[in-house]
């Protein structure tokens, strides 16, 4: 997403040389006339938001990728707590294994369980703040890219009548 959007910011950067090239030539029949020149300026606006967007996206995956390798380090880590406490994982509650234990063992387990359950607790709460920012983000640019879809259409439609004309 990251390349494709400095792609597009070199297109834009290429359309945007045009259209000045254009404005200063001498001929006065040379630039864009009204609502063509619109159009183009809107499809340059659409052009360049959207790189900005692949950015943003990019960028947020990026994060995300980066924020879910730490929290599968923090599950690693928990997991390992879980393992040296003698304890059990099922899914992200801690237990006490069944079976016969003599009680100094089984109150040691016992003890250990809130603390090694806050180390899951909070393994498994990172993946889930991770998992919501991108949630939020991807939220935020589907509704943008939405936007920017219906102003190239727009865009589009306006230079298609032109050409007809």
């Amino acid at each position: 997403m990251r390349r494709e959007s400095a792609r597009l910011r070199q297109q834009a950067q290429s359309l945007n040389q045009a259209m000045a090239e254009l404005a200063t030539r001498q001929d006065p029949d040379a630039g864009l006339p009204g609502q063509a020149g619109v159009a183009v300026t809107t499809a340059l606006g659409v052009l360049q938001a959207t790189a900005d967007d692949l950015d943003e996206a990019g960028a947020a995956l990026q994060r995300y990728a980066t924020e879910l390798a730490e929290g599968h380090e923090l599950g690693r880590r928990a997991q390992r707590r879980v393992e040296a406490a003698g304890l059990l994982l099922k899914g992200t509650r801690v237990t006490e294994p069944w079976g016969p234990a003599d009680a100094e063992r089984a109150e040691r387990r016992r003890a250990q369980v809130p603390e090694v359950q806050s180390r899951v607790d909070l393994a498994t709460a990172h993946v889930g703040r991770a998992r919501g920012r991108l949630e939020r983000e991807m939220s935020r640019l589907t509704d943008s890219f939405s936007a920017l879809s219906l102003q190239t259409q727009t865009a589009r439609q306006v230079t298609a009548s032109l050409r007809r004309s």
